[in-house]
């Protein structure tokens, strides 16, 4: 089983299935340039996961600096993962420059963006077969002759940021592995079957909804699993009182630490992430009216819901002006779905200080 922390959004629908698996030997259906906005966007998301980490103060970084970038940071099934790898990814989202700035958390965080990339260019290999592969030796082989016009190679270009030439050919490869994966998969009537499955995060469709909410503060694994404990006690007595909107506006007033605890919780109508973080949202769109949700756990704390009304909407896939969030969406369903195809897949870590304090669902 891959025992890897998952840093990154979990969407209620994950599979993206409905066009079947994926064919390379097919043209792509929809624009180059759309295709590279949205890998421009799926890097912009995993960027903000990583700058989200941030902590304050000086860190030390002398257990890296031990490494080098042909070091093993993890294996999957034998096969390995290079400190170089991830160095590539620190450079492209804080700068060459800034990579010894990037603290502890942050490098764990973009090891898990790494290990699941790793997963999900085998499902794309497994799919694309020689026909990706020579895509693959194409794109690099245009990067190689780029390099020659700039007076330089693979290997200084790596070394630059922190990397090598073996760890910037695999970063390359999932490029081209993933821009040609999303131009195969990501046309208008995949778009269309994604909105109806998920119509509710676009459609506006709205909930009023109570909350009550433990904080727990920073990345102490004990505190946060003290408050889970607290937060499943309040569930099972609301479950099993008389009236649940009663028992919960009481457990909000008495237990809370929400503002909105005087009020017995009520925080009135939110309708898309940014209103609540991303998995409160989640867990109000599958939580019923009248119900409460199950404990949710969000970079904030510990949450629980209580859906007191729901209001759908009526947007249809064509009223969409902007179509840039539900593509993003999609293609993190994309990319979660080829991640899970490699769950009983075998994940070993090296380098312990990278090693991700949870398990991957």
């Amino acid at each position: 089983m891959i025992c890897i922390c998952h840093h990154r959004r979990l969407v209620a629908h994950a599979q993206a299935s409905a066009a079947g698996p994926c064919d390379f030997k097919r043209l792509p259906t929809i624009a180059p340039r759309r295709a590279f906005a949205l890998v421009r966007a799926f890097v912009l998301v995993q960027a903000f996961l990583l700058m989200a980490t941030i902590a304050a103060g000086p860190i030390s970084h002398a257990a890296d600096e031990m490494h080098q970038p042909s070091d093993r940071i993890a294996s999957i099934d034998g096969h390995p993962i290079y400190l170089g790898e991830l160095n590539l990814i620190l450079a492209q989202r804080l700068g060459p420059e800034n990579l010894k700035q990037a603290t502890p958390e942050i490098r764990r965080a973009a090891a898990v963006i790494l290990i699941r990339r790793h997963l999900a260019m085998r499902t794309m290999r497994e799919q694309g077969g020689e026909t990706l592969e020579r895509l693959i030796g194409k794109d690099l082989a245009d990067f190689r002759k780029l390099m020659k016009q700039r007076g330089t190679g693979l290997q200084e270009y790596a070394e630059a940021r922190g990397a090598d030439e073996a760890s910037l050919v695999a970063d390359l490869a999932w490029q081209t592995g993933w821009r040609t994966y999303l131009q195969s998969r990501m046309t208008d009537a995949n778009l269309r079957n994604y909105f109806t499955r998920q119509h509710v995060r676009y459609d506006g469709t709205r909930w009023n909804v109570s909350q009550i909410f433990f904080a727990t503060g920073g990345q102490d694994e004990t505190r946060w699993a003290s408050a889970l404990d607290r937060m499943e006690r309040l569930v099972d007595e609301i479950r099993s009182a008389n009236s649940i909107t009663g028992a919960f506006a009481q457990s909000a007033r008495e237990h809370s630490e929400a503002g909105s605890a005087s009020q017995g919780g009520l925080i009135g109508w939110v309708q898309k992430v940014g209103d609540l973080p991303e998995p409160v949202m989640r867990a109000i769109e599958k939580t019923n009216v009248g119900q409460i949700s199950a404990a949710v756990r969000s970079p904030l704390g510990i949450h629980l819901l209580l859906i007191n009304a729901k209001e759908p909407g009526k947007m249809t896939f064509d009223d969409l002006v902007d179509h840039s969030q539900i593509r993003r969406d999609a293609a993190d369903a994309l990319f979660d779905s080829l991640v899970k195809q490699q769950q009983d897949t075998d994940v070993v870590w090296h380098i312990e200080s990278l090693r991700a304090p949870t398990r991957l669902p």
